[in-house]
This record gives structure tokens, C-alpha cells and sequence, in this order.
């Protein structure tokens, strides 16, 4: 009883932040979608990307001048910009557009898949002012090659980790989608990354969108959720020994009783709180994951800065997701129906709710 209560009022400070982050809304974070295109054909992806230029990204110009507006509006040094695709090493004006946001004073971080990360490239990255960046690296060979979908992809990513080590970018991080194939083999996965030189590891599950909405083998059943958690909480108990930072990523609520076993922070989606995406065809957006209706503006019309001062209430005023299985939930204050990019429209629902894996029936 004493530690319900606790969680409660737990739960009711935490709401209250959320909403003060949400009334302020400043941007920290600033997903850049360079492209759709992709030297990958994984499983998984939620954007559905693949290598052909039907989409290559806005021209750079554009992108420019959209971080120029921003950079004269507030100040750059406190917003990350993360480069993301598609694969961003793809794009071959990636470096010079770097370099100018550099100049501008944004802070640089990158997703890639590390196909093209070579010691040179990784040089290059550090040269630019890289902070931070994440890699996939999806567990053993056999099992990061068949989600990859493509054989040599586990040699070619854990070479990128080692490239980004010894040119000491500050933060490294492997990120592992889990499996019910690859759920037992997370323990071999994390000293794979250990072996690295990574410092951080993160790990989530696969969710019912994009390609996998239609591969049901690749989503955890609630008692693969469960072992998850349980063999996280250990993981991340020998990597304070190893130094290196293991966090389940940062989907969904789990409850105040599970999030610091798992995580570094409690759950928070601050997708177009303190988030926003310029998608690869110029729609502001709030993270790459959202679907298109989601969309704010558009980069060829607006200003991104009018944009996120007038526009967004759809993600800082959540009440419109209190449906379906959120209606009648004592945790939505907390929870707020879950990340954006697991609801799903048609069930005016998340299609995915952590806390129901973790709490059956409560």
C-alpha cells in the first residue's frame, strides 16, 4: 500500500512536469530526415525505406536556410541536431550541409546503420563536431543480418562502432531492436558492444509499424516484454561495473515501479514538446516515425520557427488520444496514450501499451 501511494504521487508530480514541458515547448531536439533512401532493406523499418531516389531529401539549400531561421531565432548551441534516414551517409552532400550547422552552433548526432562508416568516414563525423551517434546493432551475426536483410551488415556496424571509438566521438551508442529470436541472445549482444568500446547500449522492442505491421514474428508477446525487463535490469547492473549506459528506449510508460530498473530517465514522449522532424520532403514534423497527417507545415512555404510557436498543439494538448483503451485509464495524466508513433488511427488507440504487458488486468 505504501508504495502505491508513493508511485501515485510519483505519477501526479510527474504529470505536472510534462505539462510545464509541454506549455513552454522548447526545442531541444531537431530530427533532420536526410533522405528516404537507404543502402538497407531491413524487416523492421518504420519508414519503409528503401534505395531507390524517389525520395532523396531536400535539396540543401532548403536545408540551409531552415537551420539558419532557427539559428536566428533561438540559440543553436542548445539544440541537437540529429541527422537521420533512410541512411544519412547516403546522401552525398551530407558533409558540406554538416559543416554549416556546425558553423551555426548546433550540436551534431547521428542515426546510421554504419554500412558506410569506415575509418575515414568516422574522421570526417569527428571533424564536424559530432557528440553523439547511434548504430544498429541488432545481436549476433546470424540474427543482425537477417533483420538487416542483408549478409555482411553485423561486420560493417560493429566496424562502425570501433571507427567512431578511435576518433572519440563522445557518446557511442549501439541500439539493438529485440526479437522473440533475438530475445536470448541478449546477454552474447551486450558483450559484443561491450567489446566494442561503445559507452552506451540501448535496446527496445519491434512495433506494429511499417514493414513490421505485416511480420508478426518480429513483436514481443507480453511474457517476452517481461523477460525483457527482468534481463535489462541485470544488464544494466554490469555495465555501471563496465561503464557503459544501458537504458531501455524511451517508449511507452512502464510504471514507477518498473522505469528504474530499466532507464536512465522516466518515460516522457516529447515528440513536438521539445522534439521536431524536418522530413525528407520538407513537412515539419514532430519525429521521423509519424505518420503524414501528423504534419505541421512545410518547408518551402513556412517558417519553422512560425510553425512551432502557432502550430503543434496536437502533440502538447494530448486529450484528443483519451480513447479506446486509454478512456478509462488511471495512469493517461502519466502515460498521455503513449508515444505517437505506436497509435494507431483507425482504432483510435495505441497499438502497443507497455504498461498493460508489464501490469495484466490492473
Amino acid at each position: 500500500m505504501f508504495h502505491s501511494i508513493v508511485h501515485r504521487f510519483q505519477e501526479t508530480r510527474w504529470g505536472l512536469y510534462q505539462k510545464l514541458e509541454s506549455d513552454l515547448h522548447e526545442l531541444r531536439y531537431l530530427f533532420w530526415e536526410t533522405t528516404r533512401r537507404c543502402n538497407l532493406n531491413c524487416l523492421h523499418c518504420g519508414s519503409d525505406c528503401g534505395r531507390d531516389d524517389s525520395l532523396a531529401g531536400m535539396p540543401a539549400e532548403l536545408v540551409v536556410k531552415v537551420l539558419s531561421d532557427i539559428a536566428g531565432a533561438w540559440d543553436a548551441r542548445k539544440i541537437m541536431l540529429v541527422v537521420s534516414g533512410g541512411e544519412p551517409l547516403v546522401r552525398p552532400d551530407l558533409f558540406p550541409i554538416l559543416e554549416r550547422a556546425h558553423a551555426l552552433g548546433f550540436r551534431i548526432g547521428m542515426v546510421t546503420n554504419g554500412w558506410a562508416l569506415s575509418p575515414a568516414v568516422a574522421t570526417r563525423l569527428a571533424g564536424v563536431g559530432l557528440e553523439s551517434i547511434v548504430v544498429s546493432l541488432d545481436g549476433p551475426r546470424a540474427q543482425h543480418d537477417w533483420l538487416r536483410n542483408r549478409q555482411g551488415a553485423f561486420d560493417r556496424a560493429v566496424g562502425a562502432l570501433r571507427n567512431l571509438v578511435a576518433v572519440n566521438v563522445p557518446i557511442v551508442e549501439a541500439i539493438t531492436c529485440v526479437t522473440p529470436a533475438s530475445l536470448p541472445l541478449l546477454e552474447e549482444t551486450y558483450e559484443i558492444v561491450r567489446a566494442t568500446g561503445a559507452n552506451y547500449w540501448r535496446v527496445f522492442n519491434i512495433f506494429p509499424i511499417g514493414r513490421a505491421r505485416e511480420n508478426a514474428d518480429l513483436l514481443l508477446a507480453p511474457e517476452h516484454f517481461r523477460t525483457l525487463i527482468d534481463t535489462l535490469a541485470g544488464l544494466r547492473k554490469r555495465g555501471e561495473a563496465d561503464g557503459i549506459k544501458v537504458n531501455l528506449s524511451e517508449e511507452g510508460y512502464l510504471g514507477f515501479d518498473v522505469e528504474p530498473r530499466v532507464r536512465d530517465g522516466v518515460y516522457f514522449c516529447r515528440a513536438g514538446v521539445n522534439i521536431a522532424g524536418i522530413l525528407a520532403d520538407g513537412t515539419f514534423a514532430a519525429c521521423p516515425n509519424l505518420p503524414a497527417w501528423m504534419g505541421q507545415g512545410h518547408a518551402a512555404s513556412e517558417s519553422f520557427v512560425d510553425v512551432w510557436n502557432e502550430k503543434y498543439q496536437i502533440f502538447r494538448d494530448r486529450s484528443w488520444m483519451k480513447t479506446g483503451r486509454c478512456a478509462d485509464c488511471s495512469h493517461f495524466d502519466m502515460c498521455r496514450g503513449n508515444s505517437l508513433h505506436i497509435w494507431d488511427p483507425e482504432r483510435r488507440e495505441p497499438a502497443w501499451c507497455h504498461y498493460d504487458m508489464l501490469h495484466p488486468g490492473s
